[in-house]
């Protein structure tokens, strides 16, 4: 009876040890009303980028951790809007467990041009820090905002387009109609080319612009053999032309001032009009995670082109049916020949009009700002 009692005792203190074990993890409550969100000290101030000191440190924020009434790890994200925009939607620029965090001149300048501001004009952002507990941004407190005023400027190196205008294209003759770009050979700034539709016979013919919206400096042909151009010192050259409607490959180097066209058979080309062809990639408005669609012409189906799209620095690539089966990529920046799974295009923060030729996989993004 004596042994019984034992085994049974044993028994009552081996269940509760393995209760008080099951339940060693405490539950907190949490006040949210008593909480303290992080404050931020650092003043509003005004910082000067200067492109040539890009990699030189540029601003320091610092704030006050955020208080939770109980000792716990903190996490804490940054967000950045441009001034007025509010912080519905803002651009996650880092996170950290520290109470301070730095940018270069370069990394400031890519974040503001992210946010919307314009290169070479001054312009505000607002940052504030959003603090919280574990990995699901648990509890989050908002700091103050802080407003740093500054001027970015542009990082993309200066060089032509070439613009179609004319009455054998989609823009009419008319310097301003969402004219299509042709596409600058990556490897030769000056040496141009398009596989596309083109009206033909009559009086139907057409030019090269650099500029949309001003009808100089301007292209076009005297003697059909040469190429001429008008910098906004002389006289308009004449046209090039084409026999008859249909598909032409188009080329043209303005160094050696030689052009040539011929008929291109585009009756084997796939037609993407059912299935539409988007644009992705970590620099788009939707990252990775879904495409940004694009508009085909009316004019010529194969030609797709999206307007005042805002990219940041990344990458990106073209695809269809929002699907990987066919992409196409390469890993030449703003112009360039994408190929099936070739590598990410790299992009550089600004807002753009990007065309894309599914003839060919030719891609043209035109800097806006």
């Amino acid at each position: 009876m004596k042994k019984i009692l034992i085994l049974l005792l044993g028994l009552v203190i081996v269940t509760c040890f393995n209760s008080c074990i099951e339940d060693d993890e405490p539950t907190f409550m949490i006040n949210e009303e008593a909480i303290e969100a992080p404050l931020l000290v650092t003043p509003n101030s005004s910082v000067n980028l200067d492109q040539e000191s890009a990699d030189q440190q540029a601003l320091t924020i610092v704030w006050e951790d955020a208080n939770y009434n109980f000792e716990t790890p903190v996490t804490y994200n940054i967000e950045v809007t441009a001034a007025g925009e509010g912080f519905d939607t803002p651009i996650e620029a880092a996170q950290t467990s520290e109470r301070y965090y730095s940018w270069t001149v370069g990394e400031l300048n890519s974040l503001a041009i992210a946010a919307g501001l314009e290169a070479d004009t001054e312009g505000n952002l607002n940052i504030r820090v959003v603090s919280s507990l574990g990995t699901n941004d648990g509890v989050p407190a908002d700091s103050n905002v802080l407003v740093i005023t500054l001027t970015p400027y542009s990082t993309i190196i200066p060089v032509k387009d070439l613009f179609l205008v004319g009455n054998a294209t989609a823009a009419d003759w008319n310097n301003d109609n969402n004219n299509p770009p042709i596409v600058r050979n990556p490897a030769n700034e000056n040496d141009f080319s398009f596989k596309g539709r083109f009206l033909g016979g009559g009086d139907l013919a057409f030019k090269l612009l650099e500029i949309r919206g001003q009808w100089q400096p301007q292209w076009g042909t005297n003697d059909g053999t040469t190429v001429e151009v008008n910098d906004g010192t002389g006289s308009d050259p004449g046209v090039f032309s084409v026999p008859a409607e249909g598909y032409y490959e188009f080329n043209i180097n303005i160094d050696d001032r030689t052009f040539s066209v011929s008929p291109y058979d585009a009756s084997g080309a796939t037609d993407y009009t059912a299935i539409g062809i988007g644009i992705i990639g970590s620099a788009t408005p939707n990252g990775w995670d879904d495409d940004t669609d694009m508009t085909q012409s009316t004019f010529d189906s194969h030609l797709w082109y999206i307007n005042d799209i805002v990219l940041i620095d990344g990458e990106a690539k073209f695809r269809t049916n929002s699907d990987w089966s066919t992409n196409w990529g390469a890993d030449t920046a703003l112009t360039g020949y994408g190929n099936q799974d070739g590598p990410n295009i790299p992009v550089t923060a600004g807002t753009y009009d990007v065309w894309f030729n599914d003839l060919d996989g030719s891609y043209v993004f035109i800097l806006k700002n």
